[in-house]
């Protein structure tokens, strides 16, 4: 790893996917992440997404609906969630070896950030119009006021 790589470990896991995703990770790319020495990689990463998010704001594909959510997601911003859930795929995706993760990243940034039950906890049920869809709607509704973030660790609590 590169020593920009190494800085930006703290982000954890699933917002470094993320990135690549966004394509946050090219330096070519327009959408590069590239947060000054010193800076809170947090609130460089939260205004990233923020930043995005209101570049794309007239994006109608639901694919990139989705990725926008799942960024800010994981920045804190729960309606996120509901958006995810309202653009899931109609049909189950199925990775080669992991290729395409980028495909399943919304879905895979609910499952990691929110505490869901574990009858939940399989996304390729997660399809849209599927009893999975309702059951997760009316869970996140049902536990919305009791969810914390937890900027450092990426996931929501219940409390």
């Amino acid at each position: 790893m590169d020593k920009k790589s190494d800085r930006l470990l703290p982000l954890g896991y699933q917002r470094l996917r993320l990135l690549g995703c966004l394509g946050g990770d090219i330096p070519s790319a327009p959408g590069y992440f590239n947060p000054a020495l010193g800076a809170d990689l947090f609130s460089a990463f939260h205004d990233y997404v923020a930043h995005l998010s209101r570049t794309w704001s007239t994006e109608t594909d639901p694919h990139s609906i989705s990725l926008l959510a799942a960024a800010r997601l994981l920045t804190g911003g729960l309606d996120a969630a509901m958006v995810i859930l309202d653009h899931l795929p109609a049909k189950t995706v199925r990775l080669d070896h992991g290729t395409g993760y980028c495909v399943v990243m919304p879905q895979t940034a609910l499952l990691t950030a929110l505490p869901l039950p574990s009858t939940l906890g399989d996304i390729d049920l997660w399809l849209a119009g599927s009893t999975e869809q309702d059951q997760l709607r009316t869970w996140l509704t049902a536990n919305r006021e009791r969810l914390v973030w937890n900027e450092t660790d990426g996931i929501y609590w219940l409390k």
